[in-house]
Order: C-alpha cells, then sequence, then structure tokens
C-alpha cells in the first residue's frame, strides 16, 4: 500500500474513534461548546478541550481554572459521567474529574464545602496525581490522593496516602480544613528518639500555616502527646512540644545511644523548634530542650554509693546505682553535644546532681556531686569528675 494511503488509513482510525468516543459521551455528557461550565456552584474555565480513553472514554480538558476567590488551577482534567446513575436513569448531570495536579490555597479548596450558585454538573469524586498546597509564601506538595463530594455536590474530604502507614485527611470548615494525620508507626529523622506508634493528629490548615494542636500516640510502653506548628514563609518553619508519660526509658533513648546504662519510667516534656528550605533541612536544623522526670529506675556502671564511701581522691568502681527519683533538663542545639542537668537524684540517704555534655559519639564531659547521711546522722559529701562513654561513664572523686 502507498504511504500516502497508509497515513490516509490510519488518520480515518482516529477520527473514527473519535467520533465514536465523542458519540459515546454525547448523551451522559453534553458539555457546552463554549471554554466555560460551572461545577459546585463556581465558574469554570479551560483554554481547550479534546477526546481521551483513560482507559474509559473521557473529555480532556487542559488548563483548568475554577473560580473562587483564590483560584483553583489543574493542569490537565479527564471528566467522565456518573455511569452507573447514567446506566439506571439514561440521565446524569454527575461526573468523575481525574487531574495530573492541582494547586489551590486551603482557603480555596475550602470554598468547595459551599455552594455560590447553580452548577452545570456535580462532582462526586476529584482524583489528583499531586496537590500543591499553596502555604504563605511557599508551597506544600502532597502526593496523589482524591476529593470525595456530598451529594449536594460540596467538599466533603480529602484524602491522601502517603506510603503504606500514614493518611492525610482533610475537610472544609469555614475558610479553613480540618485536618487529621494518622500513621501505625512513624519515625522521623529529624526527632530520630522519637517512634511512634498509633499515631493521631488533629488541627487546622489555613493559607499561613498547619496547626495540629491535638497529637496522641503510643511509643515505648507509654503515651506521647503534644502539637506542632508548621509555617511556609521562604522556607519551612517548625515549633511545638511533646509530652511523654511513662515511657520505657532505656528503649527511648537506647536509639540515640545504642548501650545507654539509664532505665526506669520516663516522664517529660520536650520543646523543638526548626526552619529549612527543604524537610531535610528542618530535620536537620531541629534544636530541642526540655525537662524530665525518671521514677523507680537505676543507672548501671556508674558507682555513685561506692565513690561516696571513698575516702580518698581517686577513680569510683562501677556497681549499679538504682534511684526513687532523677529530674533534671536538656538542651540538644543543632549540630551540638547535648547538655544534661541533674537537679535532684534520690536514692535513698544518698542525694545527687550534676550536669554533663554528650557528644555524638556517646562520650561524656562533666561533674557530679553527692551528699550522704550516714547512720549515726553525719553527713558525707563529695564531688566528682564524670568522663568515658554513656555505656561505660567513669566517676573519678576529687
Amino acid at each position: 500500500m502507498p504511504l500516502f494511503s497508509t497515513r490516509l488509513a490510519s488518520s480515518g482510525r482516529r477520527a473514527v474513534g473519535a467520533v465514536m468516543l465523542a458519540g459515546a459521551l454525547a448523551a451522559p455528557l453534553a458539555l457546552a461548546a463554549a471554554a466555560a461550565e460551572s461545577w459546585l456552584g463556581l465558574q469554570v474555565t479551560y483554554a481547550d478541550r479534546g477526546y481521551a480513553f483513560t482507559p474509559w472514554p473521557a473529555i480532556e480538558l487542559r488548563k483548568v481554572t475554577i473560580r473562587t476567590a483564590q483560584e483553583i488551577n489543574i493542569g490537565r482534567a479527564w471528566v467522565t459521567p456518573d455511569w452507573a446513575e447514567w446506566l439506571t436513569s439514561l440521565r446524569t448531570n454527575r461526573i468523575k474529574v481525574r487531574t495530573d495536579e492541582v494547586t489551590a490555597t486551603p482557603a480555596a479548596l475550602a470554598r468547595l464545602g459551599t455552594i455560590d450558585g447553580k452548577s452545570s454538573y456535580k462532582v462526586s469524586t476529584l482524583a489528583f496525581d499531586r496537590l500543591k498546597l499553596r502555604l504563605g509564601d511557599g508551597t506544600l506538595d502532597l502526593p496523589a490522593g482524591e476529593m470525595d463530594f456530598a451529594p449536594d455536590g460540596t467538599l466533603a474530604h480529602v484524602r491522601i496516602r502517603m506510603g503504606d502507614k500514614l493518611t492525610f485527611e482533610a475537610a472544609p470548615a469555614g475558610d479553613k480544613l480540618n485536618v487529621l494525620v494518622q500513621a501505625g508507626q512513624l519515625k522521623w529523622a529529624g526527632l530520630p528518639v522519637f517512634l511512634f506508634d498509633s499515631v493521631a493528629a488533629q488541627g487546622v490548615l489555613d493559607d499561613q500555616q498547619l496547626v495540629l494542636d491535638r497529637i496522641g500516640a503510643n511509643g515505648d510502653g507509654g503515651a506521647v502527646s503534644g502539637r506542632l506548628r508548621l509555617t511556609l514563609t521562604d522556607r519551612y518553619v517548625m515549633d511545638g512540644e511533646l509530652k511523654l508519660a511513662s515511657l520505657r526509658a532505656r528503649d527511648f533513648l537506647s536509639r540515640t545511644y545504642p548501650r545507654t546504662t539509664v532505665q526506669g519510667d520516663l516522664n517529660a516534656l520536650v520543646k523543638f523548634a526548626g526552619a529549612g528550605t527543604t524537610f531535610e533541612e528542618l530535620g536537620a536544623s531541629l534544636t530541642s530542650s526540655g525537662t524530665f522526670v525518671i521514677k523507680a529506675g537505676a543507672i548501671d556502671r556508674l558507682g555513685l554509693l561506692e565513690g561516696m564511701r571513698k575516702a580518698s581522691a581517686g577513680p569510683a568502681g562501677g556497681g549499679l546505682t538504682r534511684f526513687e527519683t532523677l529530674e533534671g533538663g536538656f538542651s540538644a542545639p543543632a549540630g551540638k553535644p547535648v547538655s544534661v542537668s541533674i537537679r535532684r537524684m534520690d536514692a535513698g540517704a544518698m542525694h545527687s546532681s550534676g550536669a554533663f555534655v554528650l557528644t555524638d559519639d556517646g562520650q561524656v564531659r562533666g561533674n557530679m556531686s553527692g551528699t550522704l547521711r550516714l547512720p549515726g546522722g553525719e553527713v558525707s559529701t563529695r564531688g566528682f569528675s564524670l568522663t568515658g562513654k554513656v555505656d561505660s561513664p567513669t566517676l573519678e572523686v576529687r
């Protein structure tokens, strides 16, 4: 067959396919010829329209704009009728939409939860490959998900699954979005000491920031609660606090210092803050500080009692130091050693305090002091230097 005949045949097949596609869609979805219509009571415009198989017949719209006070922009959208309704009643004004990328502010999405006027079509679902939320001067990039709409055509909620264990949901609330984040297990490199199980976080997303003010999780045999705020200016800015209740101290600390010698029932208040142009930079910049109380615990290889009994200067022996209560605070600037203060450690007749720093490789450097009340009523006081590593600390009587 001559080349021009082959091209003609191919062109003819495409033309026939286009005609069949147009015919399939014409009855259930007769979109207006003009590049404007209304969804959800809002004006919708687009630059161009064609036909496609995705794999079902669909009308393809390009450069779509949903006009709220703050526009919602869509690169490409593939529109199909609600086939279930069409096949049962032979008529429908409900449509399903799939898009490549949706760009919007939280307030614009929340506006989809209201009806401004009569709609040409009611959207039942809108699936997207990417969602870009404009917050302040920045953009929060989210992966694929979908929007479900109520029977009246208003937005019911947005649902995004991030991997196998994390889901993000949002629903209109005035000019904001109520947010729910859930995860089976969550660990973030920015706060490596935390390993959360069964996380649920609720909050609000507006055009400036995400605030999760009700965070609840399990971890290390105890409970974690707190709040988090993420603001976007020219970079990500985060701050928040977490309360730890009855966590196993050894499990919690071993994620930073694998051979920790501390055990007990840990309660703490941890505050953190950081900023970065990416989430990786944000994680690397996080600083944290807080207070802690460990109950009914022990420190292995720290011979405080032996040191208190020692009559002369020199290394104290090892052993297990049990205590009823250990109270203190810490500060962990990004990229710098952790500073720890022990305000009070009660171990029967012995009371101790001290301060030291911990480096990333587990080196310890600082000082301790203690008092021991003897059976006869006398009081013995000692000062110690603290060196070595976190898994094998060394006390020396000064």
